[in-house]
């Protein structure tokens, strides 16, 4: 038997161990940024360039200080981010059960993909002059760029998480009651494809990320996009930069969050 110290002991241990676990996994993040920084104040200090054209890190950190205590920073940021996740879920209620049914049905597959295969290459910022001319420049527009960016990565990924099912998986279905095609897809199929999904999800949010940001350089009055132009058309390099940092943060955010419910679901259909 344990003794009453080493049971008490135990949770401790498991509480110091998740935060220490936690810290050893920033460390390389941390380690890049820094060294981002030191290289960046390098050349600064090497080339000795205007102000307007690349600023310090400090004058680009004040900069960030100063939109984020007057509000400017999180107002454009809930803009980029209510376009970007409208136009992702919208695109999720389309892409995932068309790609369900693409992934189970050969006949569908065959209707459907040749559509996708002329469509996917195209950029989605090559939409953005239709996207003008259809929509104008206000939200639809926008929402319209961030669907077509996020719905192809998702409908793939779904796909071939259909087609990734093993047999013998379906076959146990059957076996367990899952008599009807209907039961079978419903209960096996798509939990099954759910950590494949979870990866188009995940590809699908960066890209309509990126593809938020190009629509908004071009055609916005709020947004990190036009936060950047705006600075580009004032001689803001320090603005433009904090728009950078920005964008970057929060896409490594959402990012390390869909890492983790893949990692999730490879877990579970383990």
């Amino acid at each position: 038997m344990r003794s009453r110290a080493a049971t008490s002991a135990a949770p401790f241990a498991t509480t110091v161990r998740i935060p220490f676990a936690a810290t050893a996994r920033s460390l390389p993040f941390l380690y890049a940024a820094v060294t981002i920084v030191l290289i960046w104040q390098f050349v600064v200090i090497l080339t000795k360039p205007d102000p307007s054209v690349l600023p310090q890190p400090i004058t680009v950190a004040w900069t960030l200080g100063h939109l984020l205590r007057d509000g400017e920073l999180g107002l454009d940021t809930a803009y980029s981010l209510g376009r970007v996740i409208s136009a992702w879920l919208l695109s999720a209620i389309v892409a995932i059960p068309l790609g369900l049914l693409m992934g189970s049905s050969r006949r569908l597959e065959r209707l459907i993909n040749p559509f996708v295969e002329l469509l996917r290459p195209i950029s989605p910022l090559a939409w953005i002059p239709l996207a003008i001319l259809w929509f104008g420049i206000g939200e639809s527009g926008k929402i319209f760029v961030v669907f077509i960016g996020t719905f192809f990565p998702m409908l793939l990924s779904t796909i071939a998480g259909v087609k990734g099912i093993d047999p013998i998986l379906l076959h146990a279905g059957q076996v367990f009651g899952c008599t009807t095609r209907v039961a079978l897809f419903l209960r096996v199929m798509v939990p099954a494809s759910m950590p494949s999904i979870v990866v188009g999800l995940r590809v699908a949010f960066g890209t309509g990320w990126a593809a938020i940001i190009a629509a908004e350089l071009v055609a916005a009055h709020t947004g990190l996009g036009y936060l950047i132009a705006n600075g580009m058309d004032i001689l803001r390099a320090d603005e433009v930069l904090a728009g950078m940092i920005a964008i970057g943060v929060l896409g490594f955010l959402f990012d390390t969050f869909f890492r983790y419910l893949q990692g999730r679901y490879a877990r579970n259909a383990g």
